[in-house]
């Protein structure tokens, strides 16, 4: 008997330029009366025309405009303090990941109660959630369409990582306008951020041979497989080729919506195959440096994809393709696209110091929920080698 496959992703996807317009109706076709939206103080705009929407169609909107960068755990408390004994009938997250995840994450204590750390791990959710509505404002994160829920613990440099299916938002709402006024270089490290999900979706292990246990007969992660070839090498050519005029021509509204759906496609990939070297990497270093998650993955990932690509030839074959790059490496090809954004190329340039290239090796070997996805099965020793190269790419 062939091996099994499967396909998750958000309940409903609506894509296009001031589709974020109609979220009031659409609530509305869910059967929703009430929402909490989780905002920040730099989306006031376009948290008010999601509150205006909403009034409109005689609905209730409360927002907390506290969300930050790489949220902490602590964040959620801070959330659920604001909105008290409230109830919502939904949890609507507008902005990046990061934004998206802590709406998540309060959508999970505000269903089950307890603690956000009660809930770590993959499938540690008890039932369903209330439903979560992803408004992204950002072309990278994927968290409008996966099952992950990623939060900072600052005082380890770890991440908590909740993963459930149950966590795929009801409602993913992608509307290019709400990305025209995204800082140029938020622009680029959640581009990059995305190029690396679709790269890693498209180069993980095969799903015949992702390792899970004999538990999981429909694991949330699975590795690569037809239908996840097609959404990342479609993603990897539309980022590559308008990332970079994102970039240097922010109100490009073309380019704007072609990268919305790269990232889109990208998400869908990775959130069914999984993500391996770059990102176990990326979480410590991340810490380690405060640098953001696509700058962090961007700097990662020629290195990683130079390691694997002795076992993942006709995959660099095709990213080339997709590329239009005349290099003989995959990892020589992404290091152009870094050039041209004008993204950071080594490790060090990101704050990293030598003396913590072992450290970072040892966290990222220990996160075997994603080391386990690498094609190429890599030692302590090899990953550090990775490391280093990515410490001194321009030595």
């Amino acid at each position: 008997m062939g091996h099994h496959w499967s396909f998750e992703s958000a309940g409903r996807i609506v894509f296009g330029p001031g589709s974020v317009e109609r979220i009031g109706e659409l609530l509305q076709q869910l059967g929703l009366n009430s929402c909490l939206l989780i905002s920040d103080e730099n989306l006031a705009d376009h948290a008010q025309t999601i509150r205006r929407s909403v009034e409109r169609c005689n609905l209730s909107c409360a927002v907390f405009e506290g969300g930050e960068a790489e949220p902490r755990v602590e964040l959620v408390e801070r959330v659920l303090a604001d909105v008290g004994d409230r109830h919502f009938d939904a949890v609507v997250g507008l902005g990046g990941g990061s934004n998206i995840d802590l709406a998540k994450a309060t959508a999970v204590v505000l269903s089950h109660g307890g603690a956000v750390a009660d809930y770590a791990g993959q499938g540690q959710l008890p039932g369903p959630v209330l439903p979560i509505i992803a408004v992204p404002t950002t072309a990278g994160s994927g968290s409008e369409v996966s099952g992950a829920c990623i939060l900072s613990v600052p005082e380890d440099h770890s991440k908590l990582a909740l993963v459930d299916n149950r966590l795929r938002p009801s409602l993913a709402i992608v509307d290019p306008e709400l990305q025209a006024s995204c800082p140029p270089t938020v622009t680029r490290d959640a581009g990059i951020d995305a190029f690396c999900h679709a790269v890693e979706a498209l180069t993980i292990v095969d799903c015949a041979d992702f390792p899970h246990g004999p538990d999981e007969p429909w694991p949330l992660y699975q590795g690569k497989h037809p239908f996840s070839d097609a959404l990342a090498e479609k993603a990897i050519e539309l980022i590559a080729h308008n990332l970079p005029l994102v970039v240097q021509e922010p109100g490009h509204r073309k380019a704007r919506s072609q990268m919305a759906l790269g990232a889109l496609l990208a998400g869908m990939a990775m959130s069914n195959t999984g993500i391996y070297t770059v990102h176990a990497l990326t979480y410590p270093v991340g810490a380690f440096t405060g640098a953001s998650h696509g700058a962090c993955n961007g700097v990662l990932l020629p290195a990683v994809l130079d390691f694997v690509a002795p076992v993942r030839r006709p995959e660099e074959r095709r990213i080339l393709e997709l590329m239009d790059s005349k290099r003989r490496s995959g990892g020589d090809a992404v290091r152009d696209l870094l050039r041209a954004v004008g993204a950071p190329l080594t490790l060090r340039e990101l704050g990293l110091r030598r003396e913590q290239i072992e450290a970072i090796a040892k966290i990222g070997y220990e996160i075997r929920r994603l080391m386990n996805g690498s094609p190429r099965p890599t030692s302590l020793e090899q990953l550090t080698g990775i490391v280093q190269r990515a410490y001194r790419e321009d030595d």
